[in-house]
């Protein structure tokens, strides 16, 4: 099982037999942090009831600014993994970077930068930045689209295939 997690929900992929067969996406809900801690324990035991499985890989959490977005997505990722330890799977954490080179997806280059800013011209570093994401979870929803006969819409849900891909491709003994 591939899992992609935030701290607004978990997307999810599980391999077998060489194919995605299972994915999805369930939110977390919750009036503060601590409610969504103990939604998302209760979705993910629900969820390994469901599909049963014993490897997960689990993006890496990203760096992010705010040390108050980092302390809850840290709540977050340790619920989650407590669950999946307490249910005896094997854990291991994948770098973003890692996956997305795997599947063709590096990030973009100087030349890309500059072809994102001469066909959208004057916008903000920020606008860029957030443009350029988007194309690659875009190219990343279209790279699975096209390997299986899939419609995936949902970035999260890619990026949790994408997950699945690497470390069943990659980190698993056949």
């Amino acid at each position: 099982m591939g899992i992609d997690a935030s701290t607004k929900a978990i997307a999810f992929t599980i391999f077998y037999n060489r194919r995605p067969v299972h994915w999805g996406k369930v939110d977390i809900v919750g009036a503060d942090i601590y409610e969504k801690i103990g939604d998302a324990n209760a979705k993910m035991y629900a969820l390994f009831k469901r599909y049963p499985v014993d490897y997960v890989a689990i993006e890496a959490a990203a760096f992010v600014n705010s040390p108050q977005v980092a302390i809850q997505l840290a709540y977050v990722y340790g619920s989650i993994v407590s669950v999946m330890v307490a249910m005896g799977c094997k854990v291991i954490t994948v770098p973003a970077m890692t996956w997305q080179n795997f599947i063709g997806n590096a990030p973009f280059k100087k030349a890309d930068k500059e072809a994102l800013k001469a066909e959208f011209p004057g916008k903000s570093t920020s606008w860029y930045s957030t443009k350029g994401r988007a194309i690659r979870k875009q190219r990343t929803m279209d790279y699975f689209n096209k390997k299986w006969p899939l419609s995936l819409t949902d970035n999260d849900v890619g990026d949790s295939m994408g997950i699945a891909y690497y470390a069943y491709h990659s980190l698993t003994r056949r």
